[in-house]
């Protein structure tokens, strides 16, 4: 099922760093404190290692099935399914991906009709952002491989204010006591936290894009150790300033804090966060997006242009519909469950399937050209 790729389409397995990281922190890290202190408090910042610790080893199974010969998920699917139910499997999951997709985008307006544009109409500001997702998509997947690069190094530098002026208001005694919850709490929050790490999973789509595929799953491991790394900070700081009260009314907290900073040219820095916050958002849009064509390419044999303009026109029909912002953190709830079914419940699931008797039926067939060169070294 797999096709030839040519080497000058691929990127150096380094870049698998950028690649999962700037798929995992995205709008996420604006608004996830509010969730996962709901059981664990303020020791939530361990469930947040926890959920980061459980998301390597879902890693090391992805890598143990994609490094055996079956080098994207179609395959995968095809050896562990047969050759229909695999098209119908892997075609669920272009809709759970597509779904990522959509509510990342959704909840991007959804902020930037809350603090900035207030009046605008949704479709305006999200026409002008598929416009941009149409042009960085067609430009392959070393474009969109370079636009997850800026999106680690834009947000890296936008949370240098975050971690540098709240601080003289900050409240140490939020943190104690240490260790205050049981382990069925922070296991809770872990589970909430959880949904912030989705993004890793596309590595079933690029893989093949990789060159020495099989060298690169250390640099996976590190995206998801400094996203983890960024997601503890960021809470530990969240509760430095508000208490348990403050955050259940704050939907964004991390843009709370930055109307804390003061800079004597600027007024509200949070308009500029949020305005280059496109750049950090839209690594996880175009990746979701260039995943769900390549699978509808390999699926039904239809063009990735024309299956970007679909999904285009789904995006913007879907961002009309879905209006206001508790139907959005209905539909962030319901994706949610449906992504911790799938990271914890069907990927090791499939990794059982593999082990069972995917190997045995793992043949030549299956493995993309060049596959035997790059084990050799």
């Amino acid at each position: 099922m797999s096709t030839s790729i040519r080497e000058n389409a691929k990127v150096s397995p380094f870049f698998v760093f950028f690649l999962v990281h700037a798929n995992i922190v995205g709008v996420g890290i604006l608004g996830f404190q509010r969730t996962i202190v709901t059981h664990a408090g303020y020791d939530a910042w361990i469930s947040v290692l926890l959920a980061g610790a459980s998301i390597h080893l879902i890693v090391w199974m992805l890598y143990s099935m994609l490094n055996a010969g079956s080098h994207d998920l179609f395959s995968l699917h095809e050896l562990c399914f047969g050759k229909w139910l695999g098209k119908v499997m892997s075609f669920v999951v272009l809709i759970y991906i597509w779904m990522a997709a959509f509510l990342i985008l959704r909840s991007y307006v959804s902020i930037v009709k809350q603090f900035i544009f207030p009046l605008m109409h949704t479709w305006s500001t999200t026409f002008i952002i598929l416009l941009l997702i149409l042009y960085i998509i067609t430009g392959g997947f070393r474009t969109v491989t370079g636009v997850c690069f800026f999106g680690v190094v834009i947000p890296a530098i936008l949370m240098l204010p975050l971690f540098l002026f709240p601080f003289e208001y900050a409240h140490p005694n939020n943190l104690f006591p240490l260790f205050s919850h049981n382990l069925p709490s922070l296991l809770a929050s872990a589970k909430d936290a959880v949904i912030n790490y989705m993004g890793f999973e596309l590595l079933f789509f690029y893989y093949p894009f990789i060159k020495r595929a099989a060298h690169s799953q250390k640099w996976a491991h590190a995206g998801v150790l400094f996203s983890t790394f960024l997601y503890v900070a960021v809470a530990i700081v969240t509760f430095l300033m508000f208490s348990h009260g403050e955050l259940d009314k704050i939907i964004w907290p991390t843009l709370t804090m930055l109307k804390i900073v003061e800079i004597p040219i600027l007024q509200r820095l949070e308009f500029i966060v949020i305005s280059l916050w496109l750049f950090v958002i839209l690594p996880n849009i175009c990746l979701n997006l260039w995943g769900v064509t390549r699978g509808m390419k390999q699926i039904f044999g239809i063009s990735q242009f024309r299956a970007l303009l679909l999904l285009l026109a789904s995006l913007a029909m879907g961002s009309y519909l879905l209006e206001g912002t508790t139907p959005l953190l209905m539909a962030l709830d319901y994706y949610g469950k449906v992504s911790l079914v799938f990271i914890f419940g069907y990927i090791p699931l499939l990794f059982l399937l593999f082990l069972l008797w995917g190997k045995k039926r793992n043949t030549g067939q299956y493995q993309t050209p060049g596959a035997e060169t790059e084990k050799a070294r």
